[in-house]
């Protein structure tokens, strides 16, 4: 069993995390590839994290949520593999598999802060037509709050009880039952594709499908790195927008004469 120091740790960077993307603002440190380095970081080894964190983020490239379909958390998802990995010393494709699985629990907790939040919202407006104004602030960080709480209660449990039983899995699987830790890593290398294929399907638009292809076929069959295929996808997007100021500018042009 972990520290309880290091659980926390771990739980209160996810926590933050989460709390920084849903609660304070929109700035995307929710996502695996800013979770999984954060996570490395306080556990002294980046590089894992950095590792596993870009991976989880193949898998969950396409899934976000859309009105009331709540995708599985990613967030929780990352932390909890993450930390584990390093701790238990599982590599990178055990570490994948542990997230899919934890992701549809830890799913469980953010629908219940969404409801939560319904409420407080609720509370909020009925508040505010009063014009007590700090009443309704205090509300407000309270919905905030719970955004935290819901990376940070499952990733510290997970921290502080799940360590040695995940090291004695994963002996008793090397030893015993190695064909699981091989199908382990075959599924490892087919989730990212299932991410890419998430995302593939979000792109409804032909005239974005095309560039999906491009890079696909840059990386694939050109050896292109992710930082040249990346680039290229910047400058295809801005001529893509130049475009469309163009014709934008075609048309009210023509409907002025």
């Amino acid at each position: 069993m972990s520290s309880i120091f290091t659980a926390l740790t771990v739980g209160l960077v996810a926590g933050l995390c989460e709390f920084t993307t849903y609660g304070f603002s929109k700035a995307m440190f929710g996502r695996p590839l800013v979770i999984g380095p954060a996570i490395g970081l306080v556990l002294g080894d980046l590089r894992m994290g950095i590792i596993i964190g870009a991976t989880i983020e193949l898998i969950y490239l396409g899934s976000i949520p859309i009105g009331a379909a709540i995708p599985a958390n990613a967030a929780a998802a990352t932390s909890i593999s993450t930390a584990l990995a390093i701790l238990a010393g599982l590599d990178v494709a055990e570490a994948t598999v542990i997230a899919v699985p934890v992701a549809v629990l830890a799913q469980l907790t953010q629908m219940l802060v969404w409801t939560l939040n319904a409420g407080i919202l609720h509370m909020a407006d009925k508040v505010a037509e009063t014009g007590d104004i700090d009443k309704t602030a205090r509300l407000h960080y309270l919905g905030m709050g719970l955004w935290a709480i819901q990376s940070f209660l499952p990733t510290f449990l997970a921290v502080l009880f799940g360590v040695g039983a995940i090291e004695w899995l994963i002996n008793l699987l090397n030893n015993e039952l190695p064909f699981i830790i091989n199908g382990f890593k075959i599924a490892s290398s087919i989730l990212p594709a299932l991410g890419f294929g998430m995302l593939y399907n979000m792109m409804d638009t032909k005239n974005f499908k095309i560039y999906f292809v491009i890079g696909f076929i840059l990386a694939a069959f050109f050896s292109g790195s992710l930082i040249s295929v990346s680039a290229l996808g910047v400058c295809a997007a801005l001529m893509h927008v130049k475009d469309m100021e163009r014709r934008e500018k075609r048309a009210v042009d023509k409907g002025g004469t």
